[in-house]
């Protein structure tokens, strides 16, 4: 059965969105089941950072909805995020070299974002562990003319890991846009790991819009602003190099 699944979700009980960052424009989970359930979605991860999410009264809330629950964490690995579904706890996981040591039949391991230049990717351990990772995200995060996720892509084909399309969702807006197709023998959290890790699992994405570019970019200057600000000034100081050098080329052809 092909069933809709999203892996990487964050709601308003995520402490460290809400707490450390103070961020408050997180969905409730309830709100996010409900918009998940209206957007016919068979199941989807909650996966908040730093501590695997479990709440039996929204466990039974997911299931009187009939949409599926997965226990999920984006964990921290050296400093960069990485998603795990369905492990028990999170505390043998601090290395890379600790992911292949204990990987497990029944859990899942995702790249989320891994060439996005804010936020905590892993980038290049992605290719220099390719062993420790069951899948790679193609994130939502992509418009029309700017898609870091296709490099996720390439480098997913290249180390033929399946891709999973996830939103990453932190705001209502961003949920249901990006999302996979997992072909499981039924619907259940072992069917759906096992599909994956077998590669029978498609992703839909679609560019956001101009409107959605611009409430990203605000959310993005809210959610890392001093990376940003490096950011900034990085592509400034390039933008600025390229001119310099097209002035002294100009000025070396009127010189010859």
């Amino acid at each position: 059965m092909r069933l809709k699944v999203d892996f990487h979700t964050h709601t308003s009980d995520d402490l460290v969105e809400v707490k450390v960052s103070g961020r408050n424009n997180l969905p409730s989970p309830y709100e996010l089941i409900d918009l998940a359930v209206a957007k016919n979605f068979d199941a989807i991860a909650i996966t908040h950072h730093g501590i695997i999410y479990r709440n039996p009264k929204v466990e039974a809330y997911a299931r009187k909805k009939g949409l599926l629950l997965l226990s999920g964490a984006e964990a921290f690995i050296e400093r960069k995020h990485v998603v795990l579904i369905n492990y028990p706890m999170l505390k043998p996981f601090k290395t890379y070299e600790d992911l292949c040591r204990h990987k497990r039949e029944d859990g899942l391991i995702i790249a989320p974002h891994p060439y996005y230049v804010l936020g905590k990717c892993v980038g290049k351990n992605l290719e220099k562990y390719p062993q420790c990772f069951d899948a790679v995200e193609y994130s939502r995060f992509h418009y029309k003319w700017i898609n870091p996720a296709e490099k996720a892509r390439r480098v997913a084909e290249k180390l033929n890991l399946p891709v999973v399309g996830c939103s990453d969702a932190h705001e209502k807006y961003q949920f249901g846009n990006t999302y996979s197709i997992v072909d499981a023998e039924k619907k259940s959290v072992e069917s759906i790991i096992r599909a994956v890790k077998a590669g029978k699992v498609e992703y839909v994405s679609e560019n956001e819009t101009l409107i959605n570019f611009i409430r990203d970019l605000w959310w993005t200057l809210k959610t890392f602003p001093l990376e940003f600000y490096h950011l900034s000034r990085r592509i400034s100081a390039a933008f600025f190099s390229f001119f310099v050098n097209q002035i002294r080329n100009l000025k070396e052809k009127i010189n010859q």
